[in-house]
């Protein structure tokens, strides 16, 4: 018979407890499974044993614990229908053996025991829920070819009733380990949920970036609009006011030419004190400089305007052509002057470079992205260096600074969005997220690498040309 203890509520209860607590915690299952079967093993009295589940199809049984088995036995799989243990499961019937099986004709197809077989004495039973089978647990008193494992005078071989009364047990440790399994299969399916979410979040919110970027365009186009209408006149205006003045002049000078041909004593006094009164030279001179600062304002204005029509491609935001990136890389600086120019001094070093087909306004949002946090790296007055080459059948874009620099353990995760290593209000962490995706979707990548005290350099690597199809 089996010992007093399996008959006893106080060994049920624990063996229950161990379940709901290696249920719980569900953390490290291989060591669950073997506390379990240690516990089992004990309680039966036996030396050794094994436990074997069927995977989520039920096409395979693998053991996944093991207590004084051959080494390897743990870890490996048993065809359903092959071995004392596959024909447990296959049949869904508890077995008693007592002597040595190995030559039993149910299980030739497996002459390997898998610890059961061949054993002096042993019990393997199914496990199941209600009609379905989860796998089997199987307990050994000895095992051949082991000495230390001889069955001692006060154990003997197991019985029809130690199986009978072991199968009302297995039914709840079938319960534990059914849930066990739902709860691993519970976090498994959180875990791709939650992984789900984030991918779908990082999708939302380069939505709302690529929105956003619409929206922008089309004010700068608006504003572009409007300001150039202005601008086309006063810059007009500018170059008729330039040619009257120029013609103005040249009237004066030759009013001091005649001015000499004037008998009237009087009259070339008066002339002379306005002349030096009104210092038409200053004028002259002055008059040149102002016209010429004009000019020069209304062409800057002029070139921001395009620059924002450069910068955001509104006419053709959405459709994959040819650019220019060095065009794209000088637009940008200009838009982001004002971030950089107090901060530091922009080193460009352009290689020779193609065209490339691209989305350019979403490049050109990954590069306002580097070079304004690359500004923002810098405390007092640094460097910005732009690089740009060709590799293979692509071209890199290469900007570094002279900054704080990035510490290894934030560097690994900089383009996790809404990561961002600036003070609270300073950053979204966004950018660098949205900019990943941005470079990812040109079938590209992007490098970084970082020093403290010394600065960052990220390297964007693209193809000249997208993959046939890849556009739409």
């Amino acid at each position: 018979m089996l010992l007093n203890q399996i008959t006893q509520l106080s060994w049920i209860y624990d063996l229950y407890r161990l379940g709901q607590s290696a249920a719980q915690a569900g953390e490290n299952t291989p060591g669950i499974y073997q506390q379990i079967l240690e516990y089992i093993v004990d309680g039966f009295g036996a030396k050794s044993g094994s436990l074997a589940l069927l995977d989520q199809n039920g096409g395979s049984l693998a053991i996944v614990a093991g207590i004084d088995l051959p080494q390897g036995i743990v870890g490996s799989k048993v065809a359903p229908d092959e071995g004392v243990l596959g024909w447990v499961v296959q049949n869904g019937l508890a077995l008693l053996l007592n002597g040595d099986a190995s030559n039993d004709p149910r299980f030739q197809r497996h002459r390997e025991a898998r610890g059961s077989a061949a054993a002096n004495s042993a019990i393997c039973w199914p496990l199941k829920i209600e009609d379905r089978i989860i796998g089997c647990v199987n307990v050994n008193r000895s095992i051949n070819g082991i000495a230390s494992m001889s069955l001692p005078d006060d154990m003997p071989p197991f019985t029809e009733a130690d199986l009978q009364q072991g199968t009302v047990i297995l039914d709840m440790v079938s319960l534990i380990l059914a849930n066990m399994q739902l709860l691993i299969n519970q976090k498994r399916q959180l875990e791709e949920m939650q992984k789900l979410n984030y991918q779908l979040e990082d999708a939302h919110n380069q939505l709302l970036q690529s929105e956003k970027m619409a929206s922008i365009g089309q004010l700068a186009a608006g504003v572009a609009h409007e300001i150039n209408n202005p601008i086309g006149y006063v810059y007009s205006n500018m170059g008729m006011l330039e040619k009257y003045v120029r013609d103005a002049f040249s009237m004066i000078e030759q009013y001091e030419q005649a001015e000499g041909m004037i008998a009237d004593e009087v009259v070339r006094t008066q002339l002379k004190a306005a002349r030096e009164k009104l210092d038409i030279e200053f004028l002259k001179n002055d008059l040149r400089a102002l016209m010429n600062e004009s000019k020069d304002g209304i062409t800057r204005v002029k070139n921001i305007v395009q620059n924002l029509k450069d910068f955001s491609h509104v006419d053709a935001a959405n459709e994959w052509h040819f650019a220019d990136l060095h065009s794209g890389l000088d637009s940008t600086l200009n838009i982001v002057n004002n971030e950089i120019k107090y901060k530091a001094n922009v080193i460009k070093e352009y290689g020779d470079i193609p065209e490339i087909e691209c989305l350019p306004s979403q490049l050109n949002q990954v590069f306002m992205n580097l070079l304004v946090n690359a500004a923002h790296a810098i405390e007092e007055r640094g460097a910005i260096t732009i690089r740009t080459g060709c590799q293979e059948n692509g071209i890199w874009v290469e900007i570094a600074d002279t900054g704080n620099g990035i510490a290894p353990e934030n560097l690994k995760k900089i383009f996790d969005p809404f990561f961002t290593t600036k003070p609270v209000g300073k950053g979204t962490g966004l950018g660098l997220s949205l900019s990943y995706g941005i470079i990812q979707k040109h079938h590209g990548y992007i490098e970084a690498q970082s020093e403290i005290g010394k600065g960052t350099r990220f390297k964007v690597w693209l193809p000249i040309s997208q993959p046939q199809g890849e556009q739409a």
